[in-house]
């Protein structure tokens, strides 16, 4: 049997005749524009393809980003990309707009059908967004209960899977290293983190939460001078892990038979140092695609906007190279009374 999707689906979806339905596709005059639009919306998101206006895209999908530092430029730039593919696919445009954008007194232009919040905090705009009256997807978690659909990565699980993967190389001290506890997601990697590395008995789990902007190592030697003594460095993301490794590097450690790192998102940076940064892999590609496909869903029937709020969570991989391995016994005692005498 033919899995197409014909006039007579969408006619059935929507409750409508076949007649009207013909004539919303066709462009032909008697059917109301908020019909037309509506069956569009829907012929669409369903995947027919039958008429050639279905290749005239019907709405704009503003994808709202907050100012792009180096290192979630290439985070958003592979979700935007996602979106932008799966929105052409669909009949619809991704439209970038900076999160200024939306204020209490900007009037959103008609021809916008939804908004995708590509920001850390969705809560800093999220009345405004609410008010648009739109279908409003976000690129990072929610508050509790609000209205939004979201589509994150799945943190906790890669928290968890990068601990047994640890572990099972022998790993019995951990931390976690990261420059904020802000973005949720964070949060939830090290959550998993630490479940999975305290399955097994024995083992410790620390979280140090350092500035970025001043640097890794001096925060890091803090932490050693108060007891520290990790085989393994699990980092918040991948551009934290590239600092590690070099500050590691430079103060004469040996990676990995000395002290194992482990990235997050597998930017483009994790294998433009050497060793080779394990990491995990995170479908950003694939997060923006499913955005749009929440929105779309959204549009093609009316009740669809009261459904409840979705919360999806795209599984991750490991990737892994050259900066893991065995568990090793790192000289910290002597390095820091080296450090010491140094200065």
């Amino acid at each position: 049997m033919s899995s197409r999707v014909t006039i007579q689906d969408v006619a059935d979806r929507l409750g409508l005749s076949k007649f009207s339905v013909s004539r919303a596709l066709s462009g032909k005059p008697g059917v109301a524009e908020t019909t037309r639009s509506r069956v569009i919306q829907a012929a669409r998101a369903m995947g027919y393809q039958g008429h050639a206006e279905m290749t005239h895209a019907v709405g704009q999908i503003l994808f709202v980003r907050s100012e792009i530092d180096p290192v979630s430029s290439e985070l958003w730039l592979n979700i935007m990309h996602g979106a932008e593919a799966e929105a052409e696919r669909l009949g619809y445009s991704v439209i970038p707009r900076q999160a200024r954008y939306l204020s209490a007194t900007a009037h959103l232009d008609p021809s916008v059908v939804g908004l995708i919040l590509a920001v850390p905090r969705p809560a800093d705009i999220a009345d405004i967004a609410s008010r648009s009256g739109v279908p409003v997807v976000c690129a990072s978690y929610v508050e509790p209960l609000v209205r939004f659909d979201h589509v994150v990565g799945a943190d906790w699980e890669s928290g968890v899977a990068v601990a047994r993967m640890l572990t099972g190389l022998g790993h019995r001290h951990a931390v976690y290293v990261h420059g904020s506890s802000l973005p949720l997601g964070r949060h939830e990697r090290f959550r998993g983190f630490r479940d999975g590395m305290l399955e097994t008995p024995g083992a410790v789990v620390e979280d140090l939460i350092y500035d970025e902007a001043t640097g890794f190592r001096r925060p890091f030697l803090a932490y050693l001078r108060q007891g520290g003594t990790p085989t393994a460095l699990f980092c918040g993301h991948d551009g934290i892990a590239v600092s590690a490794v070099s500050e590691l590097l430079q103060m004469g450690l040996r990676i990995p038979d000395d002290v194992s790192i482990v990235g997050y998102s597998d930017f483009a940076c994790a294998t433009q140092i050497s060793p080779h940064l394990t990491t995990v892999r995170t479908p950003q590609v694939e997060m923006g695609a499913a955005m749009v496909r929440c929105i779309a869903d959204r549009l093609a029937m009316p009740e669809n906007r009261s459904k409840a709020p979705v919360r999806m969570a795209l599984a991750a991989e490991i990737v892994r190279r050259a900066s893991t391995g065995p568990v090793g016994n790192p000289p910290w005692q002597k390095l820091i009374s080296s450090l010491s005498t140094a200065a």
